[in-house]
């Protein structure tokens, strides 16, 4: 598992599944991004790429998130989709005995998934529960946070969905479910028994599992869920710039944050990866070169992006000189560079 320094053939064709998060790759609240829901039909119709949607977002359902992207013109069905409601719900079957009662800090779509594994779903806070999972929940009524405070309290088993800090939204980043879930910890002073969702385990072997994938590739916005959750499994990913991840943060990555591949955003499954090359300090990447902590040359500034980041993590280049390099020639490396 290479880090921008492995060169690949049109990525449809040298992987057979597309581990797809959704918010940040596929659309931004309710529009998808341009170019994306093509570029994905194509690298299924032509490449035969599986599509399997993969997200942290607790509160649809597997039906209700692929009816919102076949509206969007997306060849999948909900068979394609997993979510971290279906992870948790999985894994809270494997801790608890038939029929064991949980309360649900989510929405009805994750209520039901704790049902159809056999478990009694509730959100009442007089009767007894054997466990706590918790999901994002955009209308979630502020009560409902106390009422699970006073059971966590008991010691229960707690299960979270995701601990996403935050999510895109067309105006900008906003709480996500891990926000919520450290508004639990700071006020019971326990942490979740497991997490479910990326970039933990269980959502992704669930993922790959599922497809049968041989030859997976994740596709992701997220260092700290989707690139994390792929190398915690052992399978390549891209970054794409089209969420919440900015260039610096890239720069700046610890080594199990780093993705195989970037892109501007994932119209680039259907293009090959050109490989940053580490000749002692010189580093190259298609037309760029930075030798002596300069960066010279000209063409695809991802590809400067890709030179400037393997010169930092090959110890080349500070994080300040490789942001002032790219800044240079005219990059926004402090906020996602990629606007929609």
């Amino acid at each position: 598992m290479s880090h921008l320094t492995t060169s690949s053939e049109v990525l449809a064709k040298a992987y057979d599944t597309a581990l797809l998060d959704l918010d940040g790759v596929v659309y931004l609240g309710d529009q998808s991004i341009p170019g994306v829901i093509s570029a994905l039909n194509e690298a299924r119709d032509k490449h035969g790429m599986t599509l399997t949607c993969v997200t942290n977002n607790a509160a649809r359902s597997s039906e209700s998130v692929a009816e919102k992207l076949q509206g969007m013109g997306l060849a999948v069905t909900a068979v394609d989709v997993v979510t971290s409601a279906q992870a948790g719900a999985a894994e809270l079957a494997k801790l608890l005995p038939r029929g064991s009662r949980v309360f649900v800090l989510g929405s009805k779509d994750l209520a039901r998934e704790v049902e159809l594994v056999g478990l009694v779903a509730t959100q009442d806070p007089d009767v007894k529960s054997d466990a706590v999972i918790q999901g994002f929940w955009p209308d979630m009524p502020w009560r409902m946070l106390d009422y699970a405070a006073g059971i966590l309290h008991t010691g229960v088993t707690w299960v979270a969905t995701n601990m996403d800090l935050t999510i895109p939204t067309k105006h900008g980043t906003s709480p996500g479910n891990g926000s919520m879930v450290q508004t639990l910890v700071n006020a019971v002073g326990r942490e979740p028994t497991l997490v479910a969702g990326k970039p933990e385990r269980p959502l992704m072997q669930q993922s790959i599992d599922r497809t049968g994938a041989k030859k997976p590739l994740v596709v992701g916005d997220r260092l700290d869920t989707d690139i994390w959750g792929a190398n915690n499994v052992g399978i390549d990913s891209l970054l794409v710039f089209s969420g919440v991840t900015s260039i610096l943060e890239l720069i700046e990555a610890p080594i199990h944050l780093r993705p195989s591949y970037i892109a501007w955003d994932a119209t680039d499954i259907l293009k090959a990866q050109i490989a940053a090359k580490v000749d002692g300090a010189v580093v190259t990447c298609g037309g760029w070169t930075l030798d002596n902590g300069d960066l010279m040359g000209q063409g695809d500034s991802l590809d400067a992006v890709r030179t400037a980041c393997v010169a930092h993590w090959t110890g080349t280049i500070s994080v300040e000189r490789a942001v002032e390099v790219l800044e240079a020639i005219g990059l926004n490396v402090q906020k996602p560079p990629v606007t929609y």
